[in-house]
């Protein structure tokens, strides 16, 4: 039988977490200048909601709960999907 290293089985889910989160984050840079430059704060706001939700995943997503490499897996953000 395989053993798995899920502490590092977590790092690795996390870095492929981070890896989406910051191409989530890049994507939100245009819409953000647009907004910016229309002087349309409502958008603003709320893709700096969005921008912050992104940021905060690391800090509020718990990987320890999963105990085998399928159930880590199943664990990804909604905002992400």
């Amino acid at each position: 039988m395989l053993k798995v290293d899920m502490i590092k089985a977590r790092a690795i889910h996390m870095d492929r977490i981070r890896a989406a989160r910051d191409e989530k984050l890049a994507a939100l840079d245009v819409p953000w200048m647009k907004a910016v430059e229309a002087g349309d704060n409502a958008a603003q706001g709320l893709i700096v909601r969005q921008k912050q939700e992104l940021r905060d995943i690391p800090q509020t997503l718990d990987l320890t709960e999963a105990r085998t490499a399928t159930a880590l897996k199943a664990i990804w953000p909604e905002i992400l999907a």
